[in-house]
């Protein structure tokens, strides 16, 4: 019987909540989170209708049936919830174990569903209260799927909201309690007392977000960032699966008319209708003459624990102005994730050896068919099932990859250094394979003399074919400049005997077509890649943002046992053998530089200055502003109150506190008669007492004469 007690207890309707303020932030709170989830994408337009308009009529059904017991009300709702985990099961049933991922979306519709059935029955406070828990789930909801700042606005709208509603359900618990009578006092306080108590009541709500503000500051500063490599699912979503033209070819509809897939067939990059995001590089040709960058669209985001370059393909054949591709051949590859990739054939012996490297790339504006991905991809988690792999490593897909597509690559890197790049192989340069060698040494017949010659110079300089690649980035960076506003090329020139000898300035098509050249001249295998650098962190999300004008060309050197390695002198990025750290904050300086463009370079000093001091100079305020209100309300303290503290005071430094039972005039007795033997400190006492408690104040010539005596006292306490 007890037992049934208990469970009719726990199913007991509270007693209703009668504050709509309290009701009203509660759904300010949960429409918050709900609205911080469908900007994820969680549900199609019924979820969103339901979500947005049945929790608020939900809320306001609840206050008008608080008092009512809604037994059909609550067989309504046990349906509902039925019904929609009916539905969960059905938008689940043909979710594989290699693709855990996919029940990401699902089970968020499913909660959503569940806090719009809930909004409608929701009387009491403890109710209110589990809503409000609900939303906290539901915004940590969100935050596993978001992959942008546009989660901020959301949060703070919660969180604000969350604070007031937990004040507010404090505020109407303690209504509920029996009041105890204070008899009124002869002298009243003012009108606005009842303002100010209020107002003191919540300073200890502010200092509770402050010191969690302060310290979620610290900790993001020295907490470890999030890494990718330990993933329980690995993201995947396609949009829909528009196919490419040519299968196994390569599409490019940002390049309008030069798009290698276009019905004219053209393959110049200066065709019309292109995107101000498209990059010439993205094709299957790439001329060192054309001139002109993308803008600075935000194009993907990746999820990686460290930075990389974002390899899309690679070019072996240099005629002195043009690069193209001497092997289309293509190998498909698919199946249920994960796609598993075979690799270049020289690439295949390091997958063994190699470190796993989890990059998740989010779509973000429609470009190349091509898989970025660091070096070496090895899985691939894509919605799509069928891509195809080129003879260079790097892969292509079967359909159009528009905005809102997700893939996960899994890339195996060696962990090479520089210890490792100057020891590989045998002899000054290292032993290759022939056919390797054949493929990626290839240069014209008319390559221009003293192009060769800096280039043997450089070699004689160094003992292997690590120090020649740093050797010849220490002479570029010495004898040329980088810079996007550049000449164009003479018809006939040729491009790196221009870049090196007569402009002497170029951006990375040239710097890295160069760097290629001369060590090829050298009988090192070199090849140029095009992609994306790896753009800047966004400390609130840890995903690298990659735009536009982050389309790359750089540099692949061949390194005998290690696999191809990416050098150029205008980026830095770590090999994969170098330790690398970060914390949660790492990039937070450049991200909010990023954010505000247009001010001058020699503001940015001063108003960085500005920024840091005012951290010190908030808290100098701060304690200058809390000295002053306390002095304020020293001076509004009763002068009985004042003086008696200072009489306690000293007798607790004497080992004599006052009892909470003693009257001022008991306690001097005490002190008087053993700890403080001085008959001053009765007349303080009774001075005391007589302002407190006579019909009158006394005059200030005796509030001067106590204070007079107490100071006496001090001075005779402080030197005996």
């Amino acid at each position: 019987m007890s037992l049934v007690g208990a469970v009719k207890r726990a199913n007991a309707k509270g007693k209703a909540e009668e504050s709509v303020a309290l009701r009203a932030s509660v759904c300010v709170a949960v429409l918050s989170a709900t609205g911080a989830a469908l900007a994820q994408g969680v549900g199609g337009f019924p979820l969103r209708m339901a979500a947005t308009v049945g929790i608020a009529f939900g809320f306001a059904y609840s206050h008008w049936a608080r008092h009512r017991e809604g037994y059909l009300l609550k067989a309504f709702l046990a349906v509902g919830v039925i019904a929609a985990f009916l539905h969960f099961l059905s938008a689940t049933s043909g979710v594989g174990p290699g693709a855990i991922n996919e029940l990401q979306l699902p089970l968020a519709e499913l909660f959503l569903w569940v806090q719009v059935l809930h909004s409608l029955d929701v009387p009491a406070r403890r109710d209110l209260l589990f809503s409000l828990l609900s939303s906290l789930v539901l915004v940590a909801v969100a935050g596993v799927l978001s992959v942008s700042s546009a989660l901020g606005p959301f949060l703070l709208v919660w969180a604000v909201a969350a604070l007031v509603s937990l004040v507010l359900a404090h505020r109407s618990e303690l209504g509920d309690r029996p009041q105890l009578e204070v008899p009124p006092r002869a002298s009243a306080a003012p009108s606005h007392t009842p303002h100010r108590a209020r107002v003191r009541s919540l300073r200890p709500i502010f200092g509770l977000v402050a010191l969690a503000l302060a310290v979620g500051l610290a900790v993001f500063g020295v907490l470890p960032a999030a890494g990718a490599g330990r993933a329980i699912a690995f993201p995947a979503r396609l949009p829909n699966s528009l196919p490419v033209p040519n299968q196994g070819g390569l599409a490019n509809p940002s390049l309008g008319g030069s798009d290698p897939a276009s019905p004219d067939g053209t393959s110049s990059s200066t065709g019309s209708g292109r995107s101000t995001t498209g990059y010439f590089g993205f094709s299957d040709r790439m001329d060192t003459g054309n001139r002109g960058r993308p803008d600075d669209t935000l194009v993907m985001r990746v999820r990686a624990n460290r930075p990389d370059f974002w390899r899309g393909q690679s070019f072996d054949t240099w005629d002195g102005r043009v690069w193209k591709q001497s092997d289309q051949r293509i190998r498909p590859a698919g199946g249920e994730p994960p796609i598993e990739l075979v690799g270049a054939p020289e690439d295949r012996a390091i997958f063994a050896d190699g470190r796993d490297f989890v990059q998740t790339i989010y779509v973000e504006e429609q470009g190349p068919n091509l898989i970025f991905s660091a070096y070496a991809p090895k899985r691939l988690y894509f919605s799509d099932r069928r891509v195809f792999e080129m003879t260079d490593g790097t892969v292509r897909t079967a359909v159009h990859l528009p905005k809102g597509s997700v893939y996960t690559v899994v890339s195996q890197r060696p962990p090479v250094t520089e210890a490792d790049l100057r020891t590989s192989g045998e002899g000054r340069f290292g032993v290759d394979d022939p056919n390797l060698v054949a493929r990626y040494t290839q240069l014209p017949d008319d390559v221009p003399a003293r192009v060769s010659d800096l280039a043997e110079r450089l070699a004689l300089e160094t003992p292997n074919r690590y120090d020649l690649v740093r050797n010849i980035e220490r002479w570029m960076a010495a004898n040329t400049s980088y810079t996007l506003d550049i000449p164009p090329l003479p018809a006939g020139a040729d491009a790196v005997e221009q870049f090196l000898f007569v402009d002497k300035q170029g951006f990375c098509e040239q710097i890295a077509s160069a760097m290629v050249v001369m060590l090829r001249s050298q009988g090192i295998p070199a090849r140029l890649t095009v992609g994306y650098a790896p753009g800047q962190r966004n400390p609130f999300t840890g995903m690298w943002e990659v735009r536009a004008r982050d389309a790359h060309a750089w540099t692949e050197v061949w390194f005998p046992g290690v696999g191809w390695q990416a050098f150029d002198p205008t980026a830095s990025v770590p090999l994969a053998g170098d330790p690398f750290s970060s914390n949660a904050a790492t990039g937070l300086v450049s991200y909010v530089k990023s954010l505000f463009p247009d001010i001058p370079d020699g503001v940015r000093p001063v108003l960085t200055a500005v920024l840091v001091a005012a951290v010190p100079l908030g808290a100098i305020a701060w304690l200058v502003v809390s000295a002053a209100q306390r002095r304020r309300r020293e001076a509004a303290r009763p002068w009985a109150d004042v003086t008696l503290e200072r009489l306690e005071r000293l007798g607790a430094r004497q080992g004599r506190s006052r009892r909470p039972w003693e009257t001022p005039g008991d306690y001097a007795e005490v002190l008087a008669a053993s700890v403080l033997p001085d008959p001053r400190v009765r007349t303080i006492a009774a001075l005391v007492e007589n302002d407190a408690f006579a019909p009158g104040p006394p005059s200030d010539d005796v509030r001067a004469r106590a204070d007079e005596l107490l100071r006496d006292v001090e001075a005779s306490v402080s030197s005996s």
